[in-house]
Order: C-alpha cells, then sequence, then structure tokens
C-alpha cells in the first residue's frame, strides 16, 4: 500500500487551488448581489475582508495582493484579468 502522494505540489500550487475555490464562491457573490460587485471592483481588498451574507471569503497574502492590484469597472473585465494573472500565475508553479 502507497502512503505517498506520486507527486509532490508545491504549498504554492497547494494555496493557490485553495483560492481558486474561494475565488469561485467570491464571484457568485458578485453576481448575485450588484452591491457586493461595486464594493469589489472598487475595493477589492476591503470587499474580501467584509464577506458576504456572512461568508468570509480566505485568500492567501499573494492572491489578496492580486485582487487588489486589478483595476477595472466591470466584473467581466475583473474576471478576465484575474483568469489571466491566476493562468499565468499557475503556469509558474506547475510541478514539471
Amino acid at each position: 500500500m502507497f502512503t505517498k502522494p506520486l507527486t509532490h505540489h508545491s504549498i504554492a500550487t497547494t494555496d493557490l487551488t485553495e483560492d481558486i475555490s474561494t475565488i469561485r464562491r467570491l464571484l457568485v457573490a458578485a453576481a448575485i448581489s450588484p452591491r457586493f460587485c461595486a464594493n469589489l471592483l472598487n475595493e477589492p481588498g476591503i470587499a474580501v475582508r467584509k464577506g458576504f451574507g456572512g461568508e468570509q471569503f480566505q485568500l492567501s497574502e499573494s492572491t489578496m495582493h492580486l485582487m487588489t492590484s486589478i483595476k477595472v469597472s466591470t466584473l467581466p473585465e475583473f474576471i478576465h484579468r484575474l483568469d489571466e494573472t491566476l493562468s499565468n500565475r499557475l503556469s509558474t508553479t506547475s510541478c514539471v
């Protein structure tokens, strides 16, 4: 019986995987709440820290920094920029 994983994932990849799950929930909140969406677009750091509907969004420091650096005016633009940046980050942290 094997007790070790066949591949070793770096901590950065694990953090990013957890962050992506949280980001999905965060984007659903933005899609259903115009107020939360406006807060996310104008002050992403504050919106993430406040949460939505009692739900908290725990993100790694690097992902939080990335989100606060995105300056756009619509949710589709935000999603596009976030996707581009996370895709680049994922490709640089993946195991070879």
